[in-house]
């Protein structure tokens, strides 16, 4: 019996199989390699399964448990647990769900490790027993976004369309980003696209869910928002009045709470948070990604979401201080012509050609 094959005691199939993809096609996990588990609470429940899956690869498995560590007031006044720290610096590779950033006392850490190159991960773990995936579509999204890199590479704009109405046009080259992120495992991908500030113009029609409470996923039977876009900058929008008067605080002072949903970060800029800061084209056709993991109803994977921040300056990866998905549902995407996302669904032929 191969170890693939190996039966795990107590372990649902299912579950292990999950588990298994998450490390070696996710991860990129290999014999020798050493995988630590970095587990609250909630992700104790899968540990075993984590563990096991590396033992079936070859990997050499350790487990980590933070869960009474997060909870202390040390944790809360920003102590670093220099043990935890430590290894999780020495292994090749970890998996967890907290804020990595946060636990090594590095906060610009986060937007670089989204790429998945270091191999310190954001695993989705909520329905990792019931997700009916597969190896070769969770391999998939990596290809497609490893593609796409190359093809913006070259490129000098994206166009994006929907039937909802939206028709925006940004431009690429000099002064903007490309990023792969496939550090929010197994189940999503997509390149973030900075675009040059300054090239941005069109309608954005907002049909799905927003960030930060403006257009929440329970009032998408509304107006959709209207933005439009010219030179990079917001210059009108219309919709649903209670989520315009939403997303107008966001744009003005972003860090007054709306009714309890407006979320914000304490740093909050003074500049107003009117600037395409990213078009998220998406690399994954996994649909357990759209039931399983964004409990705001963003990120699904038949969408494009584009992004309102006040990250003129480009200085980060994609995110300005405020930042705002919002989804543009069933979009087709082209970049200098070519389409590479049609109604929603990644051309996959593309990359055979």
């Amino acid at each position: 019996m191969s170890d693939a094959a190996q039966p795990a005691e107590g372990i649902a199939p299912r579950l292990l199989e999950n588990a298994r993809i998450i490390l070696e096609v996710s991860c990129r996990a290999r014999p020798d390699e050493t995988v630590l588990v970095v587990a609250d609470r909630k992700l104790m429940r899968y540990a075993p399964a984590l563990v096991a899956a590396a033992q079936q690869i070859g990997a050499v498995p350790a487990v980590f448990d933070i869960s009474a560590y997060v909870k202390t007031r040390w944790y809360e006044h920003g102590r670093v647990l220099e043990p935890l720290k430590t290894a999780m610096e020495r292994a090749d590779i970890v998996v967890g769900t907290h804020n990595y950033g946060r636990l090594i006392d590095d906060p610009d850490i986060h937007d670089s490790l989204l790429t998945c190159q270091r191999r310190w991960v954001y695993v989705q773990m909520n329905g990792m027993d019931k997700w009916e995936i597969t190896a070769e579509e969770v391999a998939a999204i990596a290809r497609r976004t490893h593609w796409l890199m190359g093809v913006l590479d070259d490129a000098e704009t994206i166009h994006v369309t929907s039937p909802a109405g939206t028709d925006f046009t940004c431009g690429l080259g000099p002064g903007s980003k490309h990023v792969p992120i496939l550090g929010i495992i197994p189940l999503y991908g997509e390149v973030a696209v900075t675009p040059r500030h300054g090239s941005e113009s069109g309608i954005v029609v907002v049909d799905g869910p927003t960030q930060m409470g403006v257009r929440p996923k329970d009032e998408l039977d509304r107006e959709p928002l209207r933005i439009t876009i010219e030179a990079g900058r917001v210059v009108d929008f219309d919709g649903d009045p209670e989520q315009v008067q939403r997303l107008e605080q966001f744009i003005v002072s972003g860090d007054a709470p709306v009714d309890g949903r407006l979320k914000t970060t304490v740093d909050a800029q003074d500049a107003p948070a009117d600037v395409i800061d990213e078009v998220g084209v998406l690399t994954t056709m996994v649909e357990a990604n759209d039931v399983y993991y964004w409990s705001d109803g963003t990120h699904h994977h038949d969408c494009t979401h584009i992004a309102l921040g006040n990250n003129a300056h480009r200085d980060t990866l994609v995110h300005g201080t405020r930042h705002m998905d919002g989804e543009v549902h069933k979009s087709t995407v082209s970049v200098d012509g070519l389409v590479v996302t049609r109604d929603g669904v990644f051309c996959d032929e593309l990359l055979d050609g």
